[in-house]
């Protein structure tokens, strides 16, 4: 019998994540925020859900949500918006978690980011240490602890390095800038499809307890990347000063997962990335 998924979060990975597991014949439960988006889930056939994660407690149609096999967490931290992100994206996860506990759940997929090893240099794999430099990458280290503490080896966490496709199109980061500082640093992105790939694989296949970072496997310079990225959606490309004598930073290594999952990136080269924009 197909299991029941929840989605905690219908944006940029959430939505897309739902329409490839009821096209596989899942039972998929979508929490949302957004009424409107609610309203268009639903006139869809969906099974969608207005619900809100607050500090202290959940608003919305809890039981109802909760009450699944497995769930997907994909709700950001939100920083620029949250000046406590550090305290308060932990406790809004710990919410989710505790609701998931008490609705049956027995499984958590969750999306955190590569952003919690901060500026580090050379090579970087799940077991470097985590030196985040934000207030939401600290946040974000705090919830990995909460979700092994809670579902210890039920929990997968996807380290995403940054995120390309659709709306995200990255020529648009730097178009028309000049003499941009840093062109010598690699970079660390990853296309939707390849996450949404790995995310169905993990839930199809039942890899649990697993801690990967998802990543492509090539690393181009800013210099090399930002121009072809600009210049392909028909923007100005930017320029870079790039200096030999610097750090090129950080590369994620990718390799856990492609071994763990037996899994091919799609996209393995962010500089042949598709750059049209789908949605």
């Amino acid at each position: 019998m197909r299991k029941t998924i929840a989605l905690l979060g219908a944006g940029w990975l959430g939505e897309p994540l739902a329409h490839r597991l009821l096209q596989l014949g899942y039972t998929v439960k979508v929490a949302t925020t957004n009424k409107e988006k609610a309203t268009r889930l639903r006139n869809l056939g969906w099974d969608a859900y207005l619900l809100e994660l607050h500090s202290d407690h959940i608003s919305g149609e809890v039981e109802g949500f909760f009450a699944a096999d497995q769930l997907v967490l994909t709700v950001p931290p939100g920083g620029r918006r949250d000046l406590d992100v550090v305290n308060t994206y932990p406790a809004k996860i710990q919410q989710a978690l505790q609701a998931a506990q008490a609705g049956g759940i027995r499984q958590v997929l969750f999306t955190s980011s590569t952003g919690i090893y901060g500026k580090q240099q050379g090579v970087v794999t799940e077991d470097s240490p985590l030196q985040p430099a934000t207030a939401s990458g600290k946040a974000l280290v705090k919830v990995e602890r909460l979700l092994r503490e809670s579902y210890t080896n039920q929990a997968t966490i996807l380290r995403l390095a940054g995120l390309v496709g659709g709306s995200r199109q990255p020529g648009r980061w730097f178009a028309g800038k000049e003499e941009v500082p840093g062109g010598e640093q690699l970079i660390n992105l990853v296309h939707q499809e390849d996450v949404l790939a790995v995310m169905e694989r993990i839930l199809i296949d039942a890899h649990w307890g697993d801690t990967l970072n998802i990543c492509a496997n090539e690393h181009p310079t800013k210099a090399d990347f930002y121009p072809l990225a600009s210049k392909a959606i028909g923007l100005v490309a930017p320029t870079f000063v790039v200096d030999t004598e610097k750090s090129q930073g950080k590369i994620i290594d990718n390799t856990r997962g492609k071994t763990l999952l037996d899994f091919t990136y799609r996209y393995p080269d962010p500089s042949s990335f598709p750059f049209e924009e789908r949605g």
